[in-house]
């Protein structure tokens, strides 16, 4: 009885792994698949075989799969509404949809992880503390993107920002983090 609950347990996590948008997730849930099948060796009386696969199926994989995703570019954007008035951030919920869903589009096609982080910070406070790609400020007049000069994605994102959004999009740029930002030609 308890065997057939590892049983489908096994098949629901290759299900997932298999099925799961990002790759840090299927990396855990194989994980996971690889741990439940070195318990079922365990009652199919394969002890050593167990070890082995915890050892290497469970940790060793993981931590290579890991250490391989870490070299795998995840897109960080961080978008800052730049409004208080209520009213505003009701107008601007649609145009912030619309911009998430060009923003997942443009991530997919470029097989990039997508993380957006919605933040309240100021830009200096951010190029002090964090690691992004983008900075998105997002006002009633308009977008204002700040990226990096020689990424490559975030030239790219600009125009297809620009291509697929109905509403003014500042473009700016730094060779550096302690640079001032320039504003695109």
């Amino acid at each position: 009885m308890i065997q057939d609950f590892f049983y489908i347990t096994l098949i629901i996590f290759a299900i997932i792994a298999i099925q799961s948008g990002v790759l840090r997730n299927a990396i855990i849930y194989l994980s996971v698949f690889s741990l439940l099948c070195s318990v079922v060796y365990l009652f199919l009386g394969a002890p050593d075989v167990a070890i082995a696969e915890a050892v290497i199926g469970c940790t060793l994989s993981t931590i290579l799969y890991l250490v391989a995703l870490k070299q795998y570019h995840i897109f960080t954007v961080y978008y800052h509404c730049i409004t208080e008035d209520v009213n505003e951030i009701v107008l601007l919920k649609n145009e912030k949809e619309q911009m998430k869903y060009a923003l997942t589009k443009f991530a997919s096609s470029k097989e990039l992880q997508l993380d957006i982080i919605n933040t309240t910070s100021s830009l200096n406070v951010l190029n002090e503390s964090v690691s992004y790609d983008v900075v998105i400020f997002h006002s009633k007049q308009g977008i204002w993107l700040h990226g990096f000069k020689h990424s490559y994605q975030y030239i790219e994102l600009a125009n297809t920002l620009k291509a697929k959004l109905d509403m003014p999009i500042h473009v700016y740029y730094t060779n550096e983090r302690d640079v001032g930002f320039v504003a695109e030609e």
